[in-house]
């Protein structure tokens, strides 16, 4: 029995001692391309109450790019900063659908936790979330018998997303990073209009640790 329970402890403690040896710590640096799918936005006008327009987009990119650092407790802290470009397709008001011009655009500044899953294989599954700011601009907006001029607007706002990835070891300095996030703001207003926003982010992404 003695034997046994050495035998399991000794077992416990080498998958723990690998665990912690396959723990990346200190700065590191990361980019990041990935599918943006941006959700219809419900946008209303306060000029116009009781009327609703629900706004579709095009998929865009999102590149980013971020500075952070990995602590021995397998957490990670970084600032990202991100950018994506989506074309107006659609807008559907009173059951008619209109094509639609324009696009918009996000600038976005993020400070990001992530919780790493260390383990003994070269995989490390995580959780992330995080808090920021987002610009959000929207060029050229109309679509045909709006009878407006076209929207030119932008607007800072809240920002937030969180999300899960695995990163694969590739050397000791290299991880490659694919992830998914949900990523949304508080509600920008453009002039008279205030509109939802919220996406959601397909990333494959590089870090280098130092």
């Amino acid at each position: 029995m003695k034997t046994k329970f050495f035998t399991l402890a000794s077992c416990l403690f080498f998958v723990s001692s690998s665990t912690f040896v396959s723990a990346q710590t200190g700065p590191y640096l990361g980019v990041g391309l990935g599918l943006s799918i941006i959700e219809d936005s419900a946008v209303t006008d306060s000029t116009m109450p009781g009327v609703t327009l629900d706004v579709s987009f095009d998929e865009g990119l999102d590149l980013g790019a971020a500075v952070g650092y990995g602590f021995a407790n397998n957490i990670r802290l970084e600032g990202e900063l991100s950018y994506d470009s989506h074309d107006i397709d659609q807008t559907s008001v009173f059951g008619m659908d209109f094509d639609s011009r324009g696009d918009a655009e996000s600038l976005t500044l993020l400070l990001n936790g992530y919780y790493d899953f260390v383990n003994s294989s070269s995989f490390t599954p995580y959780l992330s979330g995080g808090l920021g700011f987002s610009t959000i601009e929207v060029n050229g907006y109309n679509f045909p018998g709006s009878g407006v001029p076209d929207l030119n607007e932008d607007d800072t706002v809240f920002a937030f997303q969180f999300g899960a990835g695995v990163g694969y070891t590739a050397t000791d300095h290299i991880v490659i990073d694919l992830k998914y996030r949900y990523w949304a703001t508080e509600d920008p207003n453009f002039g008279t209009k205030e509109a939802e926003v919220a996406k959601h982010l397909f990333i494959l992404g590089l870090r280098y640790n130092f």
